[in-house]
């Protein structure tokens, strides 16, 4: 069973030897408290806390362990989607992190063999824009432009060459703004076509937005479609939410930041806190990571009700009206603002009175 509070994985690029040098050369600018503060965001930040999204997506990667386990060659594809901000990819960064059977395996020869291919789909991406993708994270990168054919046939050489038999490919819903030609139903034509290769078939992870079933509905010959189980993430709710909320709250604010939760909250906090990131997971925890920013830019041993109004002024990037922060405002339910599939607030509007 999964622990219920884990370490998130490192970034990628903090291993980037240039990533680490400015990152040096950028501490130098900052003054204790900068240190201190620097210090304890990051680890409020490495805290992974599960869900039970977290227990919904061990069901297709448990089929694909026994499937690769048994080596048996009917392959097939998942897709994995939630609105933005529900915290995606984390989950399955950590998912990686924390899966013993995806973890690198020494060949015997002084190399590796890695299991799992992640990835995230370039805007706009063509078959070709997303197979140089794959081809640049397995270490070939591509020197000059190759046509189609070549590019698949390298993708499928390598990854077999690396041992890999799950393909992850966050942000999937990029192929949706793919030029016509060669467009989204190309490539899902190409994906089924990965998954049936007789010589190395592989499984496939789609991660994105809801419309990424698009994708899946424009296999013209429904081929892809009979392929690829559908994973909806859960949304989120008070009722069944606002506990593990609240714990997560306790649990950054008193262990990991070393503050505490002021007694000038409005009683319905964590209702507030949860509308206003429109339930959505990943948009919770910023709330809550700039409210004790604030917090700790302030010199405060609290975490008080106007560092939680910052936190969620930060996140929509809103203005300072008191009527427009749910977290202040007395009419905080007909507060209503959009969101982009970016994960952009726009402009606040009120819901009229019933």
């Amino acid at each position: 069973m999964r622990p219920a509070i884990s370490e998130k994985p490192e970034l990628s690029s903090s291993k980037d030897a240039n990533a680490q040098v400015v990152a040096a050369a950028a501490t130098k600018g900052l003054d204790a408290k900068g240190l201190r503060i620097m210090s304890t965001m990051k680890r409020v930040k490495s805290a992974y806390f599960a869900t039970p999204n977290d227990k919904y997506v061990d069901v297709p990667f448990e089929r694909m362990k026994r499937a690769v386990s048994s080596m048996d060659p009917d392959t097939f594809a998942v897709a994995i989607h939630g609105e933005s901000g529900t915290g995606k990819s984390t989950l399955l960064e950590q998912r990686l992190k924390e899966e013993i059977s995806f973890q690198p395996i020494p060949d015997g020869y002084g190399n590796h063999l890695y299991p799992v291919l992640y990835v995230k789909a370039p805007s706009k991406a063509s078959m070709i824009d997303l197979g140089e993708e794959m081809l640049d994270a397995m270490g070939y990168p591509v020197t000059r432009r190759k046509g189609e054919s070549e590019i698949v046939r390298d993708v499928r050489n390598y990854l077999r060459r690396r041992g890999t038999r799950v393909v992850i490919i966050d942000e999937f819903q990029h192929v949706l703004d793919a030029p016509k030609m060669k467009g989204p139903t190309h490539v899902a034509d190409s994906i089924k076509n990965l998954l049936q290769n007789p010589k190395w078939p592989i499984f496939i992870v789609l991660l994105g937005l809801p419309e990424i079933k698009e994708v899946v509905l424009r296999d013209p010959k429904d081929q892809l479609l009979r392929r690829v189980d559908d994973f909806p993430l859960l949304e989120m709710s008070l009722e069944n939410d606002g506990e593990l909320v609240a714990r997560i709250i306790l649990e950054l604010v008193e262990k990991r930041a070393g503050l505490r939760m002021s007694a000038d909250v409005p009683p319905d906090f964590i209702e507030r806190l949860m509308f206003g990131a429109h339930f959505r997971f990943g948009m919770i925890m910023k709330i809550i990571y700039h409210a004790i920013e604030d917090a700790l830019e302030n010199d405060q041993e609290d975490v008080t009700a106007q560092s939680w109004e910052e936190g969620y002024r930060r996140l929509v990037n809103g203005d300072y009206d008191a009527d427009n922060n749910v977290i202040a405002s007395d009419d905080w339910r007909k507060i209503v603002r959009p969101i982009n599939r970016n994960g952009v607030f726009g402009p606040v509007s009120k819901r009229p009175s019933s």
